[in-house]
Formats: structure tokens, sequence, C-alpha cells
């Protein structure tokens, strides 16, 4: 018996069902023992990877299996997949991980590592038989997924990706083996492809640009509000546009460069754009016909200009100072013209400008305006085939990935779904710059004086809670000092310092309206000891992602109506009771319903 009919025992051991497609695949990289397998973002390629990986281990074809990965984050997802849902011994390892740990993770069936880590221990390559080469697009030039291929001597190989550049497929073939390619029109993926693909690619800053950069934040959490909003400004200028855009600033006479005068000398010899190589990494590994780079800083834009003139850049500032009508209506007719292929533009290009459509938007410049994400992304969401694609290129662990995150936030409430992978925006959401707020939360507080102890204005406080209620790392309960909010930890503290809002009336009567974590609202009422019975069974069922808790009170025959409402996820039985003490206690509703 073939392994590709032995998948389906493997297969059925998976905690997800595979689809048609995705049996398909993993069949035909079995089969071939050296495949490439390309299914659009969405499809579920991870998927493919772990029946390809369970079939070999189980038939012992493999001994042991490697995973690369492109980025730490998406190096901990998989291999948290692979545990979750394959139930296979997966380990991380990456530049967070100690050496100690790193030590025992490696005698794991399965380890999941960047290639830069892995070329760090080139030593160790020769115990892996089998390997998985995810986003393998990657796998040209000096880049270090060619060199780990180029040096391992595993026969078993399978390269995953959603696109990959007629230009390299035959190195990628060379390196890995035959591509496997499934159009977006095949009726068995064509309902799980969106009208376009949105890619993350992260750029961090180099070790001494980071240096700056905390000297900068920690000089903002000491300031005083006026200076503040200069310093964060700074902040913004350095991880979003790059060094470039701050020397610029620091060079002219004003209230910033004043400020940042101790730092002057530092930051004029930082690196000038620390995008640039991601940006190039994108132009190398997408085929596009037109492609719009979109970017705050005009010093920004000109540099890019300089920097890509092989592909014919069109340049296109806008009604600024100094740029007449006659050559921006010039610029636009270039832009269109099928030899251009990069038009980059400034925020002007957002402004009643009319750009040319795109096949490839890149955005270097992450803005937190919802009406500026819609704006740009309005050049590439028409339905159109073929695929298109809108690449963000992020700063890790400052406030450019803030930015990214609350756009795409603020987005989806406008109806824009932006099509990142889900699972990797939850992992980024865990990682950003803000999780420094769970830290000082020593104690349940309000939002007020949340914002005045971490230096945040209220706005950027409320927009960090609001993640962490979302997802569950944060709650809130009403109390004397209002909305207070805490880590689930603090369930009995809170408890015990506010007892006058946690003793329950039982005479009362409730509607409550339940969002459960499927997407569904459910309605249910009754008293106190009846809700919390039929809540508990909900919650273990299927999961609370919010409550809206109306009660009905009946004081000198007269009918009081009050609604209280806990937005955030219900993360366990100690939460959730929690909740309802808070919510049907007088002291509470009467105060705050």
């Amino acid at each position: 018996m073939s392994l590709s009919e032995k998948l389906k025992k493997y297969a059925d051991k998976v905690k997800h069902k595979p689809r048609k497609y995705q049996l398909k695949a993993a069949s035909i990289a079995l089969d071939k023992e050296r495949a490439v397998i390309v299914l659009q973002t969405g499809t579920g390629k991870t998927l493919v990877g772990l029946l390809w990986a369970k079939t070999l281990l189980g038939e012992r074809k493999a001994q042991k299996i490697l995973v690369l990965e492109p980025t730490r984050i998406l190096v901990e997802q998989t291999a948290e997949y692979f545990r979750r849902i394959g139930n296979i011994d997966a380990k991380a390892i990456h530049g967070l991980v100690s050496k100690k740990i790193k030590e025992s993770h490696w005698f794991s069936k399965v380890n999941v590592t960047t290639p830069e880590e892995m070329l760090f221990h080139e030593d160790r390559l020769d115990q892996f038989d089998a390997i998985i080469v995810d986003e393998c697009h990657h796998s040209v030039g000096n880049d270090a997924f060619k060199k780990v291929l180029e040096k391992s001597t595993a026969s078993w190989r399978l390269g995953l990706s959603a696109h990959i550049p007629s230009r390299h497929k035959k190195t990628i073939e060379g390196l890995i083996g035959k591509i496997h390619e499934w159009s977006i029109s095949d009726p068995e993926i064509s309902p799980y492809i969106p009208d376009w693909i949105g890619e993350i690619y992260e750029a961090p800053l180099d070790p001494e640009t980071f240096e700056v950069y905390k000297d900068i934040e920690a000089r903002w959490m000491l300031s005083e509000r006026r200076e503040r909003n200069l310093y964060a400004l700074a902040l913004r200028f350095l991880s979003r546009d790059g060094a470039l855009a701050l020397k610029e600033s620091v060079s002219k006479e004003t209230k910033l460069a004043e400020l940042l005068s101790p730092l002057k000398e530092r930051i004029l010899k930082l690196p000038d754009l620390h995008k640039l190589e991601k940006l190039k990494l994108v132009l190398e590994q997408h085929d596009f016909e037109k492609m719009i780079i979109f970017v705050d800083r005009v010093i920004v834009a000109k540099r890019l200009f300089e920097e890509l003139k092989e592909y014919h850049p069109v340049l296109i500032i806008g009604r600024r100072k100094g740029i007449k009508d006659a050559m921006l209506k010039q610029a636009l007719k270039e832009a269109r013209l099928k030899e251009s292929r990069i038009v980059i533009s400034t925020s002007a290009g957002e402004e009643g400008v009319d750009l040319p459509s795109a096949d490839l938007l890149v955005i270097w410049s992450n803005v937190v305006s919802p009406l500026r994400f819609i704006q740009r992304h309005g050049r590439i969401l028409r339905k159109t085939k073929p695929l298109k694609y809108v690449v963000y290129i992020v700063t890790p662990d400052t406030v450019d990935m803030n930015a990214f995150l609350d756009s795409v936030e603020y987005a989806k409430k406008a109806g824009v779904d932006v099509p990142v992978d889900k699972s990797l925006i939850e992992k980024l959401r865990k990682k950003s710059p803000r999780t420094f707020l769970l830290d000082i939360l020593e104690r349940p507080l309000p939002l007020d004086w949340i914002a005045e102890i971490s230096g945040l204005t209220k706005s950027e406080a409320e927009r960090a809670i609001n993640m962490f209620l979302k997802d569950g790392r944060l709650l809130y309960v009403y109390t004397s000092l209002g909305r207070t909010i805490l880590k689930h930890e603090q369930l009995s503290l809170v408890e015990e310092e506010y007892p006058d809002y946690f003793s329950p009336n039982n005479d009362v009567e409730a509607n409550i309206r339940v969002l459960t974590s499927d997407g569904k609202r459910r309605n249910i009422g009754g008293r106190f000891n009846e809700v919390k019975e039929r809540l508990r069974k909900m919650l273990e069922k299927y999961g609370i992602d919010s409550l809206s808790i109306t009660i009905r009170e009946i004081r000198n025959y007269i009918e009081y109506i009050y609604t209280l409402r806990y937005n955030f996820k219900i993360v366990d039985e100690h939460v959730l009771i929690t909740v309802l003490k808070n919510a049907f206690t007088p002291e509470t509703y009467r105060t705050y319903g």
C-alpha cells in the first residue's frame, strides 16, 4: 500500500477534517517524495504539511522533521498548530528560546524554526530526514531558506507557498521538487479564496536603531503631555518611515528637534531605511503589472524613487508646496503607462488624485486612520482576476505594529474584512508593545488611572485595553471607581476590596443577550441562580464573547429597568460568576445600569 493510500488513516486522527483538495495535495507530496504545493492563502496549506509530516512519522519513513518558517511568530504558531491539531511532538526554536530549553527541544520529532536559526545550528541539519519549507518562495538568491536547502541532506522535501513568481520556479524546483499549483478558479478551492490577499512582512529595527527608539520611548514616558505628543511623533517617524524621516525632522529648527538634540548625533548615524530590504524582497517574490507604494514622508518617497530606478518608477507627491498641477498631471499620465511598473505615492495619492489601479499594493507607512486605510485599498478592492495582493511592511515591537493592528480593527468595523491570516493577527496582538500595560496593572484600576500611569492618552490606553478585553486577557466589573479593569488573577481581590458590588439580589429578573463564540446571539431570562446555571452550560458548549444584562426591579410599585454590558471574552466559569454577581447587585445596576 502506497503512502498516499495510508494517508487517510492519519487524516482521521487530526482535529480538523481535511478538505478534498488538501488530501489530494498531501497525497501528491507523499507519492513524489519531493514536491512543492501552491495553494492560495486561506485554503489551509499548513494542514497539508501537518498531514504529510504525520504520515511520514507514523510510517517511519522519517524519524525527524524540520519545518522552516520566515518569522519567529510563525515558528511559534506552526509548532502550536502541529501539537494542538495533529498531536505531533513539535517544538519551536528561535532566538528568544533559552539555550537550555533549545537543547531539550532538539530531541523532539518535529522542530520548527527560522532558516537563520537553523544556519546557526548547522551541525544539526543532518539529523533531519524530512523538511517542510513554508513560504518557500523565499528560497532564492542569497536568502537563508536557500542556504539551508543547499546544505540539507533530507531526501523528503515539501515546499508550501501561495504564489511562486515564474522567474523563480526553476530554482525552487531544483531545491525542493516539482511544483503542483491549484488554480484560483478550481471549484474545490474557489469558495475559500478572498478577492485579494493581505501579507505581512516584518522589518525589525537594527540593534542600534532600536536602542535609540527605546531611549526616545523612555523620554516619552517621563515627559509632560505637550512634549509627550512630540516624542510620540518621533517614535512614529522612526518606526514607520525610517531614520531618514527622523533625520530630516531633527535637522530643522523645530520644537521636536530641540527635544531630540541630546540624541541628534546618534540619530544622524542610523541606517536610513530599515524597511528597504523587505521592500526589495516583496519585489523579488511577486509577479505584478502595476505596484503602488504608499509612503507618508516625501523625503522617503524620493529616496525610494532613486532606489527603484530599474522599474521605471513614477513619483506622485501631489498638490504640495512647489508642486504645480501641470507636473502632477504629467506624473499621473506617466503612471498609467505600461512600462511604469511602480508608482510611489505620498498620502496625496489618497486625496482625490486619480491613481491607476494596481495588482500589488505595498503599505510602507502604516496609518491608524480608518478612512485613509480604506482609501488606499480602494485601488485594489475591486473583484477582478487574477488575485491581487496587499503587502504591509511592519516594524515589530514598536508603535508601527500598533498602528497596523488598529487600522485592521477599524477597517473591520467599517465593513472591510482584511484577508490576513487571522491566527497571525492574534499572535501579533499578543506581541504588541502595548503588552506593557499588563505589567503595570498590578491591581484593579479604571481606564483614566491606567492612562495616567502608563503615559498614554486615554484613547491610546482604551485601544490597548480593548485589544486585551477582546482576546480575554483582561476583564472589567463595575465598582465605586466606575468601570474597573483587572486581570483574571485579581478576581478574588476585587471582590474583597468592593464587597458592596458583589452581593447579588436573587429577587430580580434579568434578560440576558449572549454573543457566543460561534458568532450567534442567544437570549435567556431568569433570576440569578437560574441564569447562572444556563450560562454555565452555554459557556462550556459554545464559549461566550460578551453579555448584555438587563435587570428589571420593582420598587414601590414602580418598575425600573437597568442595562449593563460586559463586552469582553468570558474565559472561564470564575469570570462568568464574578460578572453575574456584579450585574445582579443593586449597588451596581442602580448606579451604572
